[in-house]
């Protein structure tokens, strides 16, 4: 584990559980972001509660989501682009913290 990705990941993860849902991500019809949301946050909970540690299906899931909210980013103005950015990075940061662990 990367210490200083895994603060950077601990930080937006604390700002992220205290954001509130955007409404306009209710109306994006280009994926489900609810479902995607829910599916990466139990990955990120997972990394930050375990101190760093992820596996790889949890690890693909950040992967995979990443990649859908980067196509459905363009569209998004707001606290809804906020939102999914962190998310984003968030996935990012994890996964570059295991690829530099391997």
């Amino acid at each position: 584990m990367n210490k200083t990705i895994f603060d950077e990941v601990a930080v937006l993860w604390a700002g992220h559980l205290g954001a509130p849902w955007p409404d306009d991500l209710y109306r994006v019809d280009d994926g489900d972001v609810v479902g995607i949301d829910a599916a990466m946050a139990g990955c990120v909970s997972v990394y930050v509660k375990s101190r760093g540690v992820l596996d790889e299906e949890r690890s693909h899931v950040l992967h995979h989501g990443a990649r859908a909210l980067r196509r459905i980013l363009p569209r998004l103005r707001g606290e809804g682009a906020v939102y999914v950015r962190r998310l984003i990075q968030m996935a990012e940061l994890i996964n570059e913290d295991r690829r530099s662990a391997s």
